[in-house]
């Protein structure tokens, strides 16, 4: 499961939840401003709305 996240924003408790539970996630990091992730691609694939 990937969990799309924004520092400062409210994926913080879907984080928590699952790392409590003890569920195997991959984080990946979203900059809002520029619709990307951390690896360069385009967010707006996965989430059109962005």
């Amino acid at each position: 499961m990937k969990l799309y996240f924004s520092p400062g924003a409210c994926s913080l408790s879907p984080h928590i939840v699952l790392h409590e539970l003890g569920l195997s996630f991959e984080p990946v990091q979203v900059d809002l401003s520029s619709k990307k992730t951390k690896d360069g691609s385009d967010f707006r694939k996965i989430n059109p709305k962005g």
